[in-house]
Parts: C-alpha cells; sequence; structure tokens
C-alpha cells in the first residue's frame, strides 16, 4: 500500500516544531507510527522506502550531485518562475534572513500554489525513492550497486524532480527540497527510535546487515517462515533474532564508540580485561571477501558505508595474499568479513606513514583527487592492511563471540608480512587489577611519545550482544586520544581573517538575523613588518572552524568586527588556497581581526594546500585583549607541525615519563586515579587535601564496578588472614638518623615522604607465608577484623610503625592470586604478538608500606652472612641502596636474563654466586639470623614466573617455619625489576624520577617476607 508523501511532511512538520521549541519529539514519532500501523504493516508497503525518506543521511551509497544553488535553477524551471520569483526564491543566500532554499520554495508555492491533483495522482513516498534511486544510478560517485540497477529501471533524470515539484504542496515542496539536499537540520530524527517503531527486532537486524532493503527483507523472510512452526514456547523475538547474520556483500553495522576524557574515566568505563590497541592513523576498511563463486570476490566497505571497492583495488592482491587463498594453509572455505586500517607503508624507513599520503595511491571513481600539491607516490611506499577484527568465517557469525576469540581466529585467518599485511599491536590490561591505571597510562604515554594518534580500549564482549537485557546491544569500546583529555590539544592563539554564511546552517543557531556561520582563520606571513612598520597585513587562510551557539552569541556581542565583502577588502592582503575545506566560501574579510584560542587533533596536509594545517580544529575561547599580530604566525604553524609530526629515531624515556606525569594529572582534581590505593595509610603527601575520613580499600570503592569474584574473593582473602599462622608482617621503624632527617619541623601540615628500605622488616614475632607478591597477605599484632568492622578509628589503632600496612593496599594483592590465577592465556597472546610488556602486565601487582630503613648499629648486631655486595655501583658507590646487602637468586623463580645480570653488575653486585638453594642448604635457611635481621633479599620473578615464585617461596617458608621463631628472622622478597627502578633512582643524570605512579622502587616491586 503506497504511503503518500503528505503523511511523511505531516511528521516531519510537528517534529521540526518542537525542535524548535526545544522539546523531545520522540511521542510524536510514536503517535505517528501507530496511527498508521495498518499501511506500514501492509504486505506492499516500501519500508525500505519510508526508512530512505525520513533518514537520507543514512543512505550514503546515492550520490546526486545537486545543491542548493542547482536545485534553485531546478524549481525555477519546475514552477515557471518569472524573474521576480526568481529573485524571491533566492533570497536564501541573504545572511539574516534565516530561511533556506526549502522555505523559499515553500513561500511561492503558498502565494502561488500547484493547480490540485487528483487523489490517485498525490505524489506517495515510493515514487519520490525511485526517482531518486535513478537519479543517483547515473552519477559515478554513487555505490556500484546503485550505479548497476540503472539498466531495470525507467530512464529518468533531473527532469523527473520537476515534474514531482508540479504535483507537491507547499509544505511538500518544502521536505522534498530538504530531502534532495539530505539535510533536514536543525530537525535530527533519532534513527533508532525509527527503526524501533517500524518493528522492535528492526535495530538488531540492521546492526548486522546496514542496509534498509536487505535487513527489511530478512525481517520479513523470518516472520514468514515463523507462521507455520511458531509455538508458545519460543517468542516471535527469539526466532527472529536466530536467523540474524552477517552477510557478504552488505555492510555489518559498527559498534558503539566512546570518548576517553582521562585515564579514571576509562577505568570507569571499561570493565574485566580490555585490549588496549594501538590506534592506526588510516582509513576504516570493512573487508568482505567470497569464495562461493570459485575466484575469489573482494568487496570494500569504507567507514561511512560507501562501498569503495573500486578505490581501493590496489589493496585487492594484498588482502588474497594475506589470506593465504589458493595455498594449503588458507584458513578460509567459504569467505570471511574482516575489519582493518588502510594505510601507507614506508618500505625503506619501515614505518607508517601520514594519513595525507593515502590520496596518493588511492584513487575516487578512477581518479586521484586533490593531489596538484603533492609530491609524487615513491616507488618505496605501498598500501598496507593492518587487521583487527573479523566477523565472519565461512558463513559462521562470529559478532556473538568474544573479543578475545574473535582474535584468535583472526591470527589463524591472517599471514602477516611486514609492511603489506599485520595484525594491530595489542596488549591486555585487566581493569579489575590495581595496577590498570598504572599499566593503561604507561602504555598510553608510550604511544604519545611515539607520535601515534593514541589508544582503541575494547572490552572481551561480543561484538554486537543481541541477546542483552540491559538494551546495550554492543561492547562499550573507547577511543582515547591525548587530544580528549583536559588542554593536551590545545595549540594557540590564531587570527579570525573572515567568515561565510551557510543558510542551512544558520537555522540550526537560535540567533537572530545571523551574518556568518563559518570563521576562516588565518596566520601571518609579515609579522615582524607589521610589528615595526605598520606594513599591510598578509595572511594565509589556514583553516575554516565553526562556533558553538553560546560562543557565537560571544562573538557578535562582544566582537562583532567590521566585515566587508571579499572584492571591496583593501585592509588586508588575502592568500586563500583552493583545498580549503568548507561548506560555504569566505564572503566578508574583518577589517580587524579576531583572536580565537584553538586545539585541535593533530596536524594534516589537506588535498591542494601545500602546507601543515590543523586537523579538526575546534575553538576553545574568544580572546577579546589580544591583538592578531601576536597570534601564531604561518612560519610557527610549520615548525610546530613538524616538531608533533617527527617520530624520534629512538625511545625518548624522559619524553615518555614526563606525559605520564601529565597524564597522572589530568584525572580529575588534578590526582592520579590509582594514587589513593598506591599512597593510602604512608606518610607521602598527595596533590589534593586528603579527608579526614580513612579511605577505603581500592576494589570497595570501586566495587560496582568489579565483577562478583573479585569482590567474593575479596571476602574469603579476609577470612585466611584470621586463620593463617603465617602472616605477612610490616617493616621496622626506620634508624634514628633517618627517622630525624625525615621528621618535618614543628607546625607543618603535612609529613615529608621517606624512601623504603629494600629489608624493612618487623621486630614481631610472627613470621609470613608468602606465596608470591601477587598475594600478601598482611597481619599486624591483633588479628585482622573483616572488613565491615573496619571503623573511622583502625589508622589511629594501628598508627606504630609496625602495623603501618594500610588495610585497602592489603585487598589488592589477597584477590590477586587467591581466587585470580594468572592470565596464562593472555600473556600467551601477548608473546605472539611480539608485544611483551613488563609494565603492563596484567598479573602484576604490588605492595605499599612506610618507608623504613634499618640502623647501622642493629645491622652489626644480626649475623654476618655472605656473600655481599661489591661497593662497585656505578650510580652511587658506597651510597648504594644494595651496598653490604645478601643477594640471593632463586633460580628457579627465575629466567635467564641478559638485563638482570647487567643491572646487578652496575650496581657492584656482579659476584652473587651463591644460589637461593645453596645458600639456604649452607646457612640452615638463615637459622640463627635473629630477631634483628641482616640485609638479605631473594629476587623471583612475579611477571614471566609468577607460579614458580610461589612454589619456591612456599617450600622456603615450610622449611623455615620449623625453625625457631625467636632465631630465625626474616628475609625479604623483591622482583628483579626493582634493580632498573633502582638505577632510576641512583642515576644523578635521570632528571625525571618515575616508578610507575609508586614513590621509589621498593614500593613498585615489594612482594613480601619469608
Amino acid at each position: 500500500m503506497p504511503i503518500p508523501f503528505v503523511l511523511v511532511c505531516d511528521l516531519l512538520d510537528e517534529c521540526h516544531r518542537l525542535c524548535i521549541a526545544n522539546k523531545p519529539n520522540t511521542q510524536a514519532v510514536v503517535d505517528w507510527f501507530a496511527r498508521h500501523r495498518g499501511r506500514l504493516d501492509a504486505h506492499d508497503t516500501d519500508l525500505a522506502a519510508l526508512l530512505s525518506t525520513l533518514l537520507p543521511e543514512k543512505r550514503t551509497d546515492r550520490v546526486y550531485c545537486i545543491k542548493a544553488p542547482t536545485l534553485e535553477k531546478i524549481i525555477g524551471r519546475a514552477l515557471m518562475l518569472g524573474s521576480s520569483r526568481i529573485a524571491e526564491l533566492a533570497l536564501y543566500k541573504q545572511p539574516g534572513q534565516c530561511t533556506d532554499l526549502a522555505d523559499c520554495a515553500e513561500r511561492i508555492l503558498n502565494t502561488t500554489p500547484n493547480p490540485t491533483c487528483n487523489e490517485k495522482l498525490r505524489v506517495s513516498v515510493e515514487e519520490i525513492d525511485e526517482v531518486l534511486h535513478s537519479l543517483a544510478s547515473r552519477i559515478k560517485w554513487s555505490s556500484p550497486s546503485i550505479r548497476k540497477s540503472q539498466a531495470a529501471l525507467t530512464p529518468r533524470g533531473r527532469c523527473d524532480l520537476e515534474d514531482v515539484y508540479r504535483r507537491l504542496t507547499a509544505c511538500e515542496a518544502k521536505w522534498f527540497t530538504r530531502l534532495v539536499l539530505k539535510d533536514y537540520q536543525p530537525l535530527i530524527l533519532d534513527s533508532q527510535l525509527v527503526y524501533r517503531c517500524c518493528d522492535s527486532t528492526l535495530p538488531l537486524i540492521l546492526k548486522a546487515q546496514d542496509d534498509f532493503a536487505t535487513a527489511i527483507q530478512t525481517l520479513q523472510s523470518a516472520k514468514g517462515n515463523m507462521l507455520p512452526n511458531s509455538t508458545r514456547s519460543t517468542s516471535r523475538r527469539d526466532q527472529i533474532l536466530a536467523v540474524i547474520k552477517p552477510k557478504l556483500g552488505v555492510k555489518v553495522g559498527r559498534q558503539n564508540w566512546f570518548k576517553g576524557r582521562s585515564i579514571k574515566h576509562c577505568l570507569d568505563m571499561g570493565h574485566g580485561r580490555m585490549s588496549v590497541e594501538q590506534k592506526i592513523d588510516g582509513e576504516y576498511c570493512q573487508i568482505h571477501v567470497d569464495l562461493t563463486s570459485g575466484e575469489p570476490q573482494v568487496q570494500i566497505f569504507s567507514k561511512s558505508g560507501k562501498d569503495s571497492t573500486e578505490d581501493r583495488h590496489k589493496l585487492h592482491g594484498v588482502i588474497i595474499k594475506s589470506l593465504g587463498l589458493g595455498t594449503s594453509t588458507c584458513n578460509v572455505r567459504k569467505g570471511c568479513i574482516l575489519e582493518g586500517e588502510l594505510v601507507v607503508h614506508n618500505d625503506v624507513e619501515n614505518k607508517i606513514l601520514p594519513f595525507h599520503k593515502i590520496r596518493n595511491h588511492v584513487t575516487r571513481r578512477g581518479r586521484l583527487m586533490d593531489v596538484d600539491l603533492d609530491s609524487p607516490p615513491r616507488s618505496y611506499e605501498n598500501l598496507m592492511i593492518v587487521y583487527y577484527d573479523i566477523l565472519l568465517h565461512d558463513d559462521q557469525s562470529l559478532l556473538g563471540i568474544r573479543h578475545s576469540e574473535r582474535f584468535k581466529i583472526l591470527q589463524k585467518t591472517i599471514d602477516c608480512e611486514r609492511g603489506r599485511a599485520e595484525l594491530v599491536k595489542r596488549t591486555l590490561v585487566d581493569f579489575h587489577r590495581p595496577t590498570a591505571a598504572s599499566e593503561l597510562r604507561k602504555a598510553f604515554a608510550s604511544v604519545i611519545t611515539d607520535k601515534g594518534e593514541g589508544l582503541v580500549l575494547k572490552p572481551d564482549d561480543p561484538y554486537f550482544n543481541f541477546q542483552a537485557d540491559n538494551g546495550r546491544n554492543s561492547g562499550l569500546c573507547i577511543k582515547l586520544k591525548k587530544e580528549y583529555i583536559g588542554n593536551f590539544g590545545d595549540v594557540g592563539d590564531f587570527a579570525v581573517v573572515g567568515a561565510g554564511f551557510n543558510p542551512t546552517k544558520a537555522k540550526s543557531y537560535r540567533i537572530p538575523n545571523l551574518q556568518w556561520t563559518i570563521f576562516y582563520l588565518g596566520c601571518l606571513n609579515n609579522k615582524e613588518e607589521v610589528k615595526r612598520w605598520n606594513a599591510k597585513p598578509e595572511f594565509t587562510v589556514i583553516s575554516a572552524v565553526e562556533l558553538t551557539e553560546p560562543l557565537l552569541k560571544t562573538f557578535i556581542s562582544h566582537c562583532n568586527p567590521v566585515s566587508v565583502q571579499l572584492h571591496k577588502n583593501d585592509a588586508t592582503k588575502l592568500h586563500i588556497p583552493k583545498g580549503i575545506e568548507a561548506n560555504t566560501a569566505l564572503t566578508a574579510v574583518f577589517q580587524n581581526p579576531a583572536v580565537f584560542d584553538l586545539r585541535c587533533f593533530s596536524f594534516d596536509k589537506p588535498g591542494n594546500m601545500g602546507f601543515w594545517t590543523l586537523r579538526f580544529p575546534a575553538v576553545s575561547k574568544i580572546h577579546f585583549d589580544r591583538d592578531y599580530s601576536d597570534a601564531v604566525t604561518f612560519d610557527e604553524l610549520q615548525e610546530m607541525a613538524k616538531v608533533a609530526r617527527a617520530t624520534p629515531d629512538l625511545e625518548d624515556s624522559q619524553e615518555n615519563l614526563q606525559w605520564i606525569a601529565k597524564l597522572e594529572g589530568a584525572d580529575p582534581r588534578g590526582r592520579a586515579v590509582d594514587a589513593v590505593s598506591q599512597l593510602t595509610a604512608t606518610t607521602i603527601p598527595t596533590p589534593s587535601p586528603c579527608s579526614s575520613r580513612p579511605p577505603l580499600s581500592p576494589i570497595m570503592q570501586r566495587q560496582k564496578s568489579r565483577s562478583p569474584e573479585v569482590v567474593r574473593a575479596y571476602r574469603m582473602s579476609q577470612k585466611s588472614v584470621d586463620m593463617s599462622t603465617a602472616s605477612l608482617t610490616t617493616p621496622p621503624p626506620s634508624s634514628p638518623a633517618e627517622e630525624e632527617a625525615r621528621t618535618p619541623k614543628r607546625g607543618s601540615k603535612r609529613k615529608c615522604p621517606t624512601s623504603f628500605s629494600p629489608t624493612a622488616a618487623p621486630a614481631l614475632q610472627t613470621h609470613l607465608l608468602m606465596t608470591t607478591r601477587l598475594s600478601p597477605i598482611v597481619a599486624t599484632k591483633k588479628l585482622r577484623k573483616p572488613l565491615d568492622d573496619v571503623d573511622a578509628n583502625v589508622l589511629q589503632q594501628s598508627a606504630t610503625p609496625n602495623s603501618s600496612f594500610a588495610e585497602d593496599d592489603v585487598t589488592d594483592h589477597c584477590v590477586g592470586l587467591t581466587k585470580s590465577p594468572p592470565l596464562i592465556h593472555e600473556t600467551q597472546e601477548n608473546e605472539a604478538l611480539g608485544t611483551p610488556d613488563e609494565g603492563s602486565n596484567p598479573t602484576k601487582s604490588d605492595i605499599r608500606c612506610t618507608p623504613i630503613t634499618i640502623s647501622s648499629d642493629e645491622t652489626s648486631q644480626a649475623t654476618d652472612i655472605s656473600p655481599k655486595v661489591k661497593n662497585g655501583c656505578k650510580f652511587a658507590a658506597k651510597e648504594c641502596h644494595l651496598f653490604k646487602h645478601t643477594i640471593l637468586l632463586a633460580s628457579r623463580a627465575l629466567g635467564p636474563s641478559s638485563e638482570r645480570t647487567t643491572l646487578l653488575d652496575d650496581h657492584g653486585a656482579s659476584e652473587f654466586a651463591t644460589s637461593l638453594d645453596d645458600w639456604l642448604q649452607e646457612n640452615n635457611y638463615g637459622a640463627t639470623l635473629g630477631n634483628k635481621s641482616p640485609r638479605i633479599i631473594i629476587l623471583v620473578d612475579t611477571v614471566d614466573k609468577a607460579s614458580e615464585t610461589k612454589l619456591v617461596l612456599a617450600e622456603v617458608e615450610r622449611a623455615r617455619k620449623e625453625l625457631p621463631r625467636k632465631t630465625r628472622g626474616w628475609i625479604a622478597v623483591y622482583d628483579w625489576r626493582m634493580l632498573e627502578h633502582l638505577k632510576v633512582m641512583e642515576d644523578q643524570n635521570t632528571k625525571k624520577k618515575y616508578y610507575d605512579g609508586f614513590h621509589d622502587p621498593w614500593r613498585r616491586w615489594y612482594c613480601g617476607i619469608v
């Protein structure tokens, strides 16, 4: 049953009225669909045509090559207007009219309406859709599927648009004009609401098959097959969802993406194990490979949904080779759908080139666009695809499979080749662990230092979860760029040299008599001449920006500079490159340019520009007290871009540390999100004032975002503390001399931070079964209370140095091993990808203790046990923190490492021949160490040898448990990576001291004592 176009116009008019009144239109849309339900559910109703009419911006496959000036001429011919009426039709071009071409057409037809048509001759939605489809089929910029349908359609052209206009009412002409221009602004209909009103399952089908006609055909086919076999036990929705899967040749919808505004914001949005991937600065590709016809058929969709197969034909061979088609190793039999990023690779320098290089290798319908000022492509530059997901494999939908499993299949499917086809670099971070913030921060800082675009964080969830009860059908994926955070994207002040007017955009502002909608930024070419001799300023126009409504109102009320038409300008000289990207031309020139404070994502070289300019610029504020001569000059902009885009030849650890510090300060209130868990109940000051109330553990602070298993493991670990006789004790007080040096003067409101000694130990009789640094258990003089019984006096009760471990620190680590086994699978994935990261391993944890050192008097009373570290430290000589310490290597809990050997030698500990096992045998497991311990350290590997560390330390503890308590003493346990951070601490040439968010190496890599 055809749908009269006038019914759709009634809905659009009502929604537009509500939009102008700043009211929601949800109920209006729901009521309209309910009112016409019978007509919409008819078997011959073309729902795809209705959706194309209500949501024209979704039809990216249709290109009409018609803009307002061209459509204005078509309307004039269709309505046979005279010169005065044509002038009236063109009033929308004049600033301040607050009308667009559609309003002008409506005004003319209200004055002289078309002859009334018979009801049968009224224009229908289906007829309009056919006219527009036919029009798009003649345009080469339309998708191949649209162009192929031209032969089956009646020959039509722009003359058919004129025929339609002669049969429309004034209201219909207004909305038809906006439909052809694909712009209903300021009205924006909620696409998901429209889909649900058509059918409750249509939004889910469109996620798997992002094409109106195909999705509706799938829906109707599912309904037809369901009728004779429907049962009460299976709901209609479940039966329809059972047949939803991707289809080769039809684009799969994209997941929901969110912007991460800080490390804390990412941690709040994410959950569980997150895949942290390097964001590739390229063009999105959804690749469909069909093998059912014998020869491989490759089809590529862009992010907008357009079919870009023809444009990216140079990539086809790379795709076929990466899949191993025609070889015995090929893992694809019927077909697959892959996701990846198209980039240009430099084979000589072995790196990915900037985004703007792509246009020299990718044609647009057979033509290279906007390359007049570009250098020609080099022979060593080649197209490359970086894969990161797979959605369909041999007719099996992978949309409901977890991300980790999809990536496994992707690894088996793709044959990587350097510079041609690779898998995205990724690592796994468990957001449930207390070290997640530090790991994510380090990964992000590393990407920034390498001049990368950013990070992509993906949960280990299905691509689409059609069975979700919370209404969220796709995983919560996060894009993290430094420009999203705070003021990291600020680039400086720029002069505003001119403006343009877009009547359609003007309607989206609620500002009467608006003159400008887009503003052009310029950079001075002759700053010295202007300042010294008051010369005529010469500007190069570098970009165009739009303002938000509040900023635009501020600009009009406070700046409102004097403007003249471009051809009448004699106050400034403007160089306007033809490659400037804007939807309207520069028509007004400001005689005294204003100054905008701008931010951008990076720098780019748009086509036909020939120089670096801002990429995605946005105005953050307007300066009323600054002159354009103080703004960024053209040369300064080019230098800024070169510095920002230059990739360091070697890793710059100092710059990396600086970015880590900046990211810590970018969290809310300038305080790192993990600062509470790192510093709780210590004497270290924090950037912001501390609450007088004792902080809860990080797990309980973020319990809502934690899984039930983690919370349950925490409670069980609390019980194990009370029941165990072996417990982790805290280090003894510092030596008097050091304590005096660290004690703040009277009147100081904060306690000064101290450094943690490697062999800090308790004076208590109790000792520890310390299985691994991942699972420390705290003991104080009293048995631990359950968390529910902890009150505000807990810190006061345990204020002595012997019990200064914060309970909230312990809870994180009790969970670490007691209930959460090491993520062996993820570690194997990291190794397979070649991206091991010691600092970001999700199995890491840490213990923070009150900083303690042992006095020389105490040490002299202890048993002197060799071997001792030599005093040949190249960083601190005898001041080395390892001076006169006994180093024991747990060989079974340590893998081979040249780095560890080098670090020990640098610290003067090259002769450490005695292993842990030999030392224990020779010294009767340390039976005579005494209450006052000598400086003994056991080094283990809790990253790569977590399970071995657990077994070794458990054996040592069992053996030492039988020794007399008064004489057996204790032995400190550290991860060997403490040596690297100790090097950072002692090396005077390293100005930036950073220990993964901790205040010294001892806290970072402390495992406990046995």
